[in-house]
């Protein structure tokens, strides 16, 4: 059953929203936003007949011509298609590449190459000195301090990956100091409350041996030898091509998959 949508005083919102539902929001966006999360959260898996039209309709609580425009677009992604006498089915792609998808979920992927969910730890927040590198990164001509925040995202309990991310400080006021204040999806909350909204995201791909800290935070033991781990370095950089935000993620590489689909 999907939950309704519908129209306040304040604009359209989205009750039991993924994520806040602005004002300006089209009713339509926020169906395809519905359908997406229940995919991606598993509820809708691969192959999974969808409801008729005027069913999702009823169920979303909105006209059957704002259900059909959130569906064409979706299947015009590739995320839906539509089977003659069988109805509209749920391909098992999702446009992961896309900086909606990118706010919101992070693109590791079971052996199966179905996309998992995470559950976010914060294990540290810091305000040291920016390196050098990050220094260049941020094009600073001078020292800088920044944000210093270390995560774990753990998936059916386990630890799968370490989150590294450094934030300019003056770029984010008041920003949390405790750990467990720090809000799940943290470039959601740099967009919502301090605008810094990512325009282009810039990653890199290597492998590497896991370090000391790599072992503690997840969970490997030192009588299995050396682990290999998939090493994801990122820069977000806004409209005007200035890095906000250096990444680097560190996951575990044995049952776990980075995929970036591209259209």
């Amino acid at each position: 059953m999907c939950q309704k949508l519908t129209k306040t005083s304040t604009g359209p919102n989205l009750k039991g929203n993924v994520g806040r539902a602005l004002s300006a929001t089209p009713l339509y966006e926020q169906v395809r936003e519905r359908v997406m999360h229940l995919i991606l959260d598993g509820t809708w898996p691969e192959g999974h007949i969808l409801p008729a039209e005027t069913e999702l309709a009823r169920q979303l609580g909105v006209s059957f011509g704002t259900a059909r425009q959130a569906l064409q677009i979706l299947t015009k992604e590739g995320v839906l298609l539509r089977k003659p006498r069988i109805g509209t089915i749920v391909t098992g792609r999702t446009p992961h590449h896309t900086l909606d998808r990118f706010y919101k979920h992070y693109r590791l992927h079971n052996t199966k190459n179905e996309l998992i969910n995470t559950q976010t730890v914060v294990k540290s927040v810091q305000i040291r000195p920016a390196t050098d590198d990050e220094i260049r990164c941020f094009r600073s001509n001078k020292a800088i301090d920044v944000i210093s925040l270390v995560r774990v995202r753990k998936h059916n309990a386990r630890p799968v990956m370490i989150d590294h991310f450094s934030i300019p400080e003056h770029l984010v006021p008041g920003f949390p100091r405790v750990p467990g204040d720090v809000p799940a999806l943290l470039l959601g909350h740099l967009r919502d409350e301090y605008g810094l909204r990512i325009r282009a995201v810039r990653e890199a791909l290597r492998a590497d041996i896991a370090t000391s800290e790599d072992m503690s935070l997840l969970d490997l033991s030192v009588a299995d030898g050396p682990t290999a781990v998939l090493v994801i370095d990122d820069i977000c950089f806004d409209s005007k091509n200035q890095a906000l935000l250096k990444a680097s993620h560190r996951a575990l590489s044995d049952d776990y998959r980075y995929v970036n689909e591209v259209q």
